[in-house]
């Protein structure tokens, strides 16, 4: 699988997300076809960075597309950006920011496509007896002394 920065990865989900999906999202980019991406409701200037990237990486964008992809890293607001718009999830209702990561409410589903996207960087933990059943935190990584 191929890895892409927030910023692309995003823009793809959102793609994705309006309903342009998989050969049609690769001849959206390849022709830079913004009026089939305008319904989205992102700024032209996000478009056009995404069919830049894409013209100077076209063949990480199609496998992105095609097999899928990981985030390089991911940050909690775009982890936020990311399940509000992959699954038009609410605050407070869906997910909860806590002093120590996100709290969720989500399927099976969902959750291994986070766990997909965000192998390394997120640990995704199951909740019992909680109003949210998932806690998202970031890894904490191993400090050598």
């Amino acid at each position: 699988m191929v890895k892409l920065s927030m910023p692309v990865g995003l823009l793809m989900e959102s793609a994705i997300a309006g309903g342009v999906t998989g050969e049609r999202l690769i001849e959206v980019i390849k022709t830079k076809n913004i009026e089939a991406l305008r319904h989205i409701g992102k700024e032209e200037s996000s478009w056009a960075y995404l069919f830049e990237f894409a013209e100077q990486n076209w063949d990480t964008v199609v496998s992105a597309i095609q097999n899928g992809y990981t985030f390089k890293f991911i940050t909690i607001r775009g982890l936020l950006n990311l399940i509000k718009t992959k699954y038009s999830l609410i605050e407070t209702e869906d997910f909860l920011m806590t002093d120590f990561g996100i709290d969720l409410n989500l399927k099976d589903e969902q959750l291994d496509f986070l766990r997909s996207r965000i192998p390394n960087q997120w640990n995704f933990t199951k909740q019992e007896n909680d109003k949210y059943n998932i806690h998202a935190a970031l890894s904490q990584p191993t400090q050598v002394v």
